[in-house]
């Protein structure tokens, strides 16, 4: 399924909201994600960083649109460190598991990088 148009940035996302810790924050996030997943036009990367990473493990209700999203070819990493440090590396269900080392090459090899 990978007919997405991938662009070369990076998307950083380092909390499961964006703005306000607040619903409205955590709605915007989930809302961003889901209108990410039916883009025509995807990033090459997403990185899920920090609190983030809950995006992507076991009852998340945003792994359906990471899977779509992922399936297009964007290459989605998560922060190993961040797993550890939540006690949540064995709920990943999406993306790679990355070290900090995978996450500063994927930010040196992109045009842009945007982080929320």
């Amino acid at each position: 399924m990978p007919s997405a148009n991938l662009s070369n940035y990076i998307l950083i996302f380092t909390a499961p909201y964006i703005g306000t810790r607040d619903p409205l924050g955590r709605a915007s996030f989930q809302d961003f994600i889901i209108t990410l997943s039916e883009s025509e036009i995807l990033p090459r990367t997403l990185v899920f960083w920090n609190h983030a990473v809950q995006a992507c493990i076991e009852g998340s209700p945003l792994l359906g649109p990471l899977a779509k999203i992922e399936r297009t070819g964007v290459r989605i990493l998560v922060s190993g460190p961040a797993l550890d440090k939540l006690d949540q590396k064995s709920k990943l269900r999406i993306g790679k598991l990355a070290n900090n080392f995978d996450l500063l090459d994927a930010i040196h090899k992109a045009n842009k990088v945007v982080n929320f």
